[in-house]
């Protein structure tokens, strides 16, 4: 007979072995687009996944280890669940891009799709009430639908072509749904072999400065002892994870930051804007 206690240990192993999951997708999703637009990445490398670094590029050189991290936002409500906030808008996507696959497309060709939505967005996840669940599920299919659409009516057909759909366009500002403010959507063919969707939230990000990058790599480089030894070197790749609105983004000081020379034990720092897929290589300072 099992007892309530290894009940409760064996689905606390399953909530964590699919927390693990979502986040190697996640963070496969950025290596994939981050190996594609940095012009020194290795021609010949191969991408495996690990687990300190995150990353071995194998070439014919020898293991570059790369180190994920990101820019993420710290709020300060203690109610606001932040893993929950991110499965939901993930599930979204992936609802959404199911949607997509379901209509009848005439011309398929490998799309990344970025959607940013408001902030005024809820999961309504962590709650008991069936009836809030149901809004969830319900708000949740009907703005994946009208995203489906949306990539559908602004399909870019030539490869590195980007439509960007907010509400300066007259098309924007008559089909975005209340709760997207922009999608992004970026034609990859012989870039990338799969569709990559994914969300983001502009305020739920710290702003690209100078103090948040330079804290972002002193807490890398403490750790950096820890990771595979056999790598020739070893990068830092820091992701400014959302779109980057004027409300929510100085460029003066982001303009600074990218600028700046920071003290680090690592070989290479760079910094990956995603949402314009721009890599910066950061000017490091050699200790000694």
């Amino acid at each position: 007979m099992t007892d309530g206690k290894q009940v409760n240990n064996e689905l606390s192993q399953s909530s964590c072995s699919k927390n693990v999951q979502k986040k190697d997708r996640r963070e496969w999703t950025i290596m994939n687009l981050f190996a594609q637009v940095y012009r020194n990445f290795p021609s010949r490398g191969e991408i495996s996944k690990s687990e300190r670094p995150d990353f071995i590029v194998t070439t014919p050189k020898g293991r570059i280890g790369v180190e994920l991290t990101e820019l993420k936002y710290e709020r300060l409500d203690s109610e606001f669940n932040m893993r929950a906030h991110e499965d939901f808008l993930n599930q979204m996507m992936h609802t959404a891009y199911d949607k997509y696959k379901s209509f009848d497309v005439d011309i398929e060709c490998p799309l990344v799709v970025d959607v940013q939505f408001s902030e005024k967005i809820s999961p309504l996840i962590a709650t008991n009430d069936t009836k809030e669940a149901e809004k969830a599920n319900l708000l949740r299919e009907g703005l994946a639908e009208k995203i489906a659409q949306i990539v559908i009516d602004n399909m870019p057909m030539a490869t590195g072509k980007q439509y960007v759909i907010d509400r300066t366009s007259k098309y924007g500002d008559l089909h975005l749904p209340v709760l997207v403010e922009r999608i992004l959507v970026t034609n990859v063919s012989g870039l990338l072999k799969e569709h990559l969707w994914y969300a983001s939230i502009s305020t739920k990000v710290k702003p690209l400065s100078i103090e948040s990058v330079s804290q972002r790599i002193k807490d890398k480089d403490k750790k950096l002892e820890g990771y595979d030894k056999d790598c020739i070197e070893q990068w830092l790749l820091i992701v400014q994870n959302s779109f980057l609105m004027s409300a929510h983004y100085d460029p003066v000081a982001a303009a600074r930051a990218l600028r700046h020379k920071y003290p680090s034990k690592f070989n290479r720092v760079l910094v990956f804007e995603r949402s314009n897929a721009k890599v910066t290589e950061l000017k490091i300072l050699r200790e000694g």
